[in-house]
């Protein structure tokens, strides 16, 4: 190989090292792009979604459904023979009655009374509120549809639950009553039916120069029902049936530790 061919070569080879090298730091800045771009959008992810702080899990509903007896069964597996209906707030923060040889997460769990002259204390933790339980008599369910219904567009609409998407399940108790109580199907429907007619007689005294009415999903002309809710306001509202008395209170168990992980 001759002078020319030997400075041709080293030239090749060069030109070979420095194409390398451009390609390395082409790759080295691709990915150095990506990474800046992932942090970006969890960044974005953080300041966007809704932050729900704490442990607490709520027991909402009407008085006499049966949320007290909830209470005690989730946090002690018994009912200790039954309640009274209660003017004030039970509250604890434990390993449920199933977990208590696990190393869980305590919850959080609150009792707020269901009298209409106390109910405004929801105000004190729904702020907190990973998840609500809002505990239906199943049994007299058709004598207390209309409070039911309006009781439960009250959280629905109350700003925070909406705010932080706070999730809600829909606990028909008393199903140990068999054929007198009625089905989860049943009340999710009803309940669904009741609050459009709240809506709509709300929307007609607005109309009558009544206060300000603000739509629980923004658009008069929708039928209401919790699918709708969930796609409009990302607030889930599922349902389940269960007995304090017997203790069939599994479905409650799992919504709650998907509110607050073990």
């Amino acid at each position: 190989m001759d002078t020319f061919d030997q400075a041709a070569l080293q030239v090749d080879v060069q030109e070979g090292q420095d194409l390398a090298g451009a390609v390395k730091s082409s790759q080295f800045l691709w990915i150095l792009g990506g990474l800046a771009l992932l942090l970006l959008v969890v960044g974005v992810l953080r300041i966007l979604l809704p932050k729900r702080k704490g442990n607490s899990v709520l027991l909402l509903g009407p008085s006499g459904s049966g949320k007290t007896s909830l209470f005690l069964q989730l946090r002690d597996g018994d009912t200790h023979n039954g309640t009274v209906a209660s003017m004030h707030e039970n509250a604890g923060t434990f390993l449920l009655a199933s977990e208590k040889a696990q190393q869980n997460r305590p919850v959080h769990l609150v009792d707020v009374p269901g009298h209409p002259k106390v109910r405004s204390r929801v105000e004190s933790y729904v702020d907190n509120a990973r998840g609500i339980i809002f505990v239906i008599d199943s049994v007299d369910f058709m004598g207390q549809k209309t409070a039911v219904a309006e009781q439960l567009l009250e959280i629905l609409a109350h700003p925070a639950v909406r705010k932080q998407r706070v999730p809600m399940l829909i606990a028909c108790n008393k199903s140990d009553e068999g054929a007198k109580a009625h089905t989860v199907e049943f009340v999710r429907k009803r309940v669904e039916r009741e609050i459009n007619q709240i809506r709509q007689t709300q929307s007609t005294l607005e109309d009558s120069g009544g206060a300000k009415f603000v739509d629980i999903i923004g658009n008069m002309q929708e039928e209401f029902t919790f699918e709708v809710l969930q796609k409009k306001n990302g607030v889930s509202v599922s349902s389940a049936s269960c007995s304090a008395l017997t203790g069939h209170v599994d479905e409650l168990r799992s919504f709650i530790r998907r509110c607050v992980p073990s």
